[in-house]
């Protein structure tokens, strides 16, 4: 226990017996008679003991008053916890093509490929305590939805505004690779890793992704890659209407920005 303004306490010797000469001037106040002899043998009343009572309560009171000034502490030590995270970087696909209805959920309702990636995303966020997570999403543009941050209810906020179609309609995964080195570059961290969720292959963007796994290799950031959906021909709503269509997803070019940087694939097809 310690106090923040001890030099408070102070006003004790002060204000206190001031109040007592007040209330003592109170108490024995004088009155002029000719004569006292018919006050002798009267006792005295209840009023005078409620005059200490009241001014013990008053006494009290600032007693009260300024030990709340001195803000008094309790202290229950300092601990210091050191934990070692990953630096990790989410790169999310949101081209046109991720509005195929190729998921279907428990109860048999039929989910896009974004809903269903941004279920397992905010999952798999509450279980990095300990990491700094950042978002890139990319259409035909890749840009940082989050930066870098521990703070995962933040990041979760940035997650649930990611939509369709917010950086276009085409896909430039050697644009977002880039971008997530571009961040990656200047952080001294021991392990950097990249996790590219797509469903399709490069169709825009002015990087070469082999270009960019290679930048992403020497600057030690490791790619893993995550390919969603199928290439057999899948439910996709178009103009109020549901049409099947296939969607070519480039397996052999995520398998190789893995490899380059050190990383695994993996097929996501439920």
């Amino acid at each position: 226990m310690q106090l923040a303004y001890p030099y408070v306490l102070l006003l004790v010797s002060v204000l206190i017996p001031l109040l007592y000469l007040y209330q003592r001037r109170g108490i024995y106040g004088r009155i002029t008679m000719p004569s006292i002899a018919p006050l002798r043998n009267k006792r005295a009343g209840q009023s005078r003991y409620l005059r200490h009572l009241l001014l013990a309560l008053r006494v009290l009171a600032i007693l009260c008053i300024i030990g709340a000034l001195a803000r008094p502490q309790l202290l229950t030590g300092v601990r210091i916890k050191e934990t070692e995270g990953l630096d990790l970087m989410l790169l999310i696909d949101t081209s046109a093509s991720m509005r195929a209805l190729d998921f279907v959920a428990a109860n048999n309702e039929r989910k896009d490929r974004l809903a269903v990636v941004k279920e397992v995303i905010a999952d798999f966020i509450k279980t990095r305590h300990n990491d700094r997570i950042g978002m890139i999403v990319f259409g035909e543009q890749a840009f940082i939805q989050a930066p870098l941050t521990s703070d995962h209810d933040i990041l979760l906020e940035f997650l649930a505004q990611t939509e369709i179609g917010m950086a276009g309609d085409s896909t430039a995964i050697g644009d977002a690779i880039g971008v997530s080195v571009n961040r990656f570059k200047n952080i001294q961290a021991k392990s950097k890793v990249a996790i590219l969720l797509t469903d399709g292959e490069n169709t825009a963007g002015i990087i070469d992704p082999t270009i960019s796994a290679k930048i992403a290799s020497d600057y030690d950031v490791k790619i893993y890659t995550i390919g969603i959906g199928s290439n057999e021909a899948v439910p996709v709503p178009h103009a109020g209407q549901i049409f099947r269509q296939q969607l070519p997803l480039d397996e052999g070019l995520l398998q190789d920005i893995a490899k380059q940087t050190g990383g695994k694939y993996f097929k996501a097809s439920d």
